[in-house]
């Protein structure tokens, strides 16, 4: 017997709607419209990573069109289509998984020495770590979300209570229609509802950064079993790490030093260091010079009508506007005056 679909909302919001997202609401989304191929490569590029595309068929003509929104600095929300058949060829992924769910046509996804059809009711999900490549179908509209590789270990360890060395490997295809899977799907409209063009309040701050961690939860309960997962078991640091990060996310605007963390999380700065070196691999005010960097960002590519670079940069605590610049520049890999006018485009 075939599983039984999940309940879903009378009216699909738009990011999963196959109609939509279309009208003026939904502009200030667009990344992509074009019927350029390399214009096409070199912006999904730009939110994902440096590809091939090529178009299958000799009558085939690209018309891409890509929506594009970040919940928070580890999550974002992305609409794609190629407007025609293609093969992509990224090779890995490297700093991120990528959860795609079709909402029209399917896509051929080689992955994990295996090839999988994903259609319509299913989601792929590709690790950084291994390569891939994919062939969508003309009709192929789908929707995804880029998930920060680091952020989705520290939520496996949390969950599993082990020391994780390497990446969780998740299973590539997810049934939509049924348990685990149907709850996640379950979760992308409420997300997509809430990231809605026309919501009156998004998520911010400690509020994105929670719900993220609950999406990355979710995504682990659909895909992936943490009894296989290897290592010893975690010390008792893990509430003490999440306290940690909880602090600077909410604090990020502010003065922090590794005393304040120490304070925050009543212990030594000694152990806060040590917490640091062993989660993260750096210490901790790297750790917050990167996430003030991703704040910056997300505010370059979200820009108001009045958004400048060095406001926006002291706003998150650089104060030196060559010191930022060559940080933005060695993190993202392009200027923060190009950011800038890539979110002023698509406004």
């Amino acid at each position: 017997m075939p599983p039984s679909p999940a309940p879903s909302p009378t009216a699909l919001p738009g990011w999963l709607d196959p109609a939509a997202p279309a009208g003026p609401g939904w502009r200030p989304l667009s990344v992509l419209d074009s019927h350029d191929l390399d214009q096409t490569r070199e912006q999904i590029a730009r939110i994902y990573k440096p590809h091939e595309l090529a178009v299958v068929g000799a009558r085939q003509r690209v018309h891409a069109r890509m929506h594009h929104r970040a919940l928070g600095p580890a999550v974002s929300l992305n609409r794609l289509a190629h407007g025609a058949a293609v093969r992509i060829d990224p090779g890995r992924l490297d700093d991120f998984f990528l959860v795609q769910m079709p909402l029209a046509g399917e896509a051929l996804v080689w992955h994990q020495d295996t090839r999988h059809v994903c259609q319509p009711g299913q989601a792929s999900v590709i690790s950084p770590s291994e390569a891939v490549r994919m062939a969508w179908s003309a009709p192929c509209d789908q929707f995804m979300l880029r998930i920060d590789h680091q952020r989705l270990r520290h939520v496996a360890a949390a969950l599993s209570g082990r020391d994780l060395v390497t990446l969780p490997r998740l299973q590539p295809l997810i049934d939509l229609r049924q348990g685990a899977g149907a709850h996640w799907w379950q979760l992308m409209h409420y997300l997509a509802q809430l990231m809605d063009p026309a919501s009156g309040q998004l998520p911010a701050g400690l509020h994105a950064a929670m719900l993220e961690d609950h999406v990355l939860a979710m995504l682990l309960r659909a895909a992936w079993s943490p009894a296989i997962a290897g290592g010893p078991p975690r010390p008792p640091a893990t509430p003490r790490l999440r306290l940690l990060e909880d602090h600077i996310q909410a604090h990020l605007d502010q003065p922090l030093t590794v005393a304040d963390l120490a304070r925050a999380a009543g212990s030594s700065v000694r152990l806060v260091q040590q917490v640091f070196a062993r989660e993260h691999g750096t210490t901790p005010g790297a750790y917050i010079r990167r996430q003030r960097l991703e704040r910056v960002r997300h505010d370059l590519m979200h820009p108001g009508p009045d958004t400048q670079v060095l406001q926006t940069a002291a706003r998150w605590g650089f104060d030196h506007p060559s010191r930022f610049a060559a940080a933005y520049r060695q993190a993202f890999g392009e200027p923060p005056r190009a950011t800038l006018a890539r979110g002023q485009q698509r406004g």
